[in-house]
């Protein structure tokens, strides 16, 4: 039994007390319980062909060496179909007699089912899993040839991203103070920064922090990479962390390893991401947050995911930074937002990396060392709009500039040498401009445009030495 350490091997045994029984604990297999989605156990009970139950339970071990609980969970739950299928259709048959024809009803079976196409497609490529191990493994005498393609998976028919529309989100806003302080905050962080709800459920209390520069950063725990990294967070998430952390801090008597502890003793240290989309569910149906068909609109922590992602794509940040915000294991899953609206990406984002200049002419390059590098990258190609001539500094998830048409005169610009022509054919104008003002006495319009000017020639002056 190749990979499994040896503590899984001998619970591996099919004649220990531990492989007998039909519950498991995670913690006796090495585990942690998925406590975000309220998972504390594997049950076998179902599951009725002896020989099928034994080989489950080798492949869960097997599995438990590399992948989380939360997984053995939906290896165990997809599998169930099989064995229900068999049941129903099948009720002797043996694993020597399992053939391509049997999946190919198989597949028929789960069509006709009620299960959803997702659920449809994840029962078999765990099918398969279980398959291609079991006969690594010899656990049972199964064709060697393969017995589900590709070509069988059910294509996702909602490949497009539920995002919460901008309408929905104005009425969510003015409806949060109906909640709880502590989910107001939650739910303030899960839409800044759009991480996935079990990374917000088990934040650490200490989760912030701060460079030299004085600048916060999110520490987050990826599970599903199984990394921990820093993410740029705006003003208005960094408010509502420390509220949440005064709140904790607060409340005697409470578990303080997590920012969202538990305000009741369960097995759940932390809040659940079940109680967060009850909160959801019926703060919408109390308030009526309602779609623009005026029907109540139905929430689910991932679309905040979701809408983070298009915002981001919305606002012009190339899909390579938005894959390492968001923790996307493939470009493909950054994709699906840029499907949504492509037409918004900008090209002002292609060549991110080159220097960037600002009003003064001066270079804006991050050249941060240590730990904190990769963060302030993201901080500033995350939190940045794009312009017709350059980029916006302002955080673009949070309001609309209150300067308009003021960019050449403000600090927070910034652009690259790839707007050079831009900025050349704008001081022509702007020339042009002065010279009308002045003929026709406009005192105050010439004083506004000889800053615009000076601006543009220190930063077509700085841009041309980049070239």
């Amino acid at each position: 039994m190749s990979n499994i350490n040896q503590k899984l091997l001998s619970l591996s045994d099919e004649n220990s007390e531990f492989f007998k029984r039909d519950i498991w604990q995670p913690k006796e297999f090495g585990s942690l319980p998925d406590t975000v989605n309220g998972m504390h156990q594997l049950n076998f009970c179902r599951i009725q062909q002896d020989w099928f139950k034994i080989a489950i339970k080798k492949f869960i071990i097997f599995q438990a060496a590399t992948r989380s609980f939360a997984s053995c969970i939906s290896y165990l739950g997809r599998l169930t179909h099989f064995s229900e299928f068999m049941i129903e259709l099948y009720p002797h048959l043996l694993p020597n007699q399992i053939t391509r024809k049997i999946i190919v009803e198989y597949i028929s079976y789960l069509a006709k089912s009620t299960l959803g196409t997702v659920t449809r497609g994840m029962a078999l490529i765990h099918l398969r899993t279980f398959h291609s191990i079991v006969t690594q493994e010899d656990w049972l005498p199964l064709p060697k040839e393969p017995l589900i393609y590709s070509s069988d998976i059910p294509k996702n028919l909602e490949r497009i991203p539920r995002y919460i529309p901008e309408f929905v989100i104005a009425q969510l806003q003015k409806k949060l103070h109906h909640l709880p302080a502590y989910m107001q905050n939650l739910i303030t962080i899960l839409l800044e920064t759009g991480r996935r709800i079990g990374e917000i459920c088990t934040l650490p209390i200490n989760c912030l922090e701060q460079d030299e520069q004085g600048d916060y950063f999110l520490t987050v725990n990826d599970k599903k990479l199984k990394k921990t990294y820093l993410i740029p967070i705006s003003d208005s998430c960094i408010k509502a962390i420390k509220a949440q952390q005064k709140i904790t801090h607060d409340e005697s008597g409470h578990n303080r390893q997590y920012l969202f502890a538990t305000r009741r003793k369960i097995k759940t240290p932390h809040v659940s991401a079940r109680f967060v989309n009850q909160s959801l569910t019926n703060l919408a149906h109390d308030h009526k947050i309602v779609d623009e068909n005026g029907e109540i609109w139905h929430f689910s922590t991932h679309q905040f995911r979701h809408t983070v992602g298009t915002r981001m794509i919305n606002a012009g940040v190339p899909q390579t930074i938005v894959q390492r915000y968001l923790g996307h294991e493939s470009p493909e899953m950054t994709a699906r937002y840029a499907h949504i609206h492509d037409e918004t990406l900008k090209a002002a984002f292609n060549n991110y990396q080159g220097k960037l200049v600002d009003i003064y002419g001066e270079s804006r390059r991050h050249n941060n060392q240590g730990d904190y590098a990769e963060a302030k990258w993201l901080q500033f190609n995350t939190m940045a709009q794009a312009l017709p001539n350059g980029l916006c500094g302002l955080p673009s998830p949070q309001q609309r500039c209150p300067h308009a048409n003021a960019c050449l005169t403000c600090v927070h610009f910034r652009t690259h040498k790839q707007f050079l022509s831009q900025h050349q054919h704008q001081l022509d104008v702007t020339n042009k401009i002065i010279e009308a003002a002045k003929s026709n006495g406009w005192q105050r319009q010439v004083e506004m445009n000889i800053s615009v000017k000076n601006n543009l020639e220190k930063i077509i002056h700085t841009l041309q030495e980049e070239k």
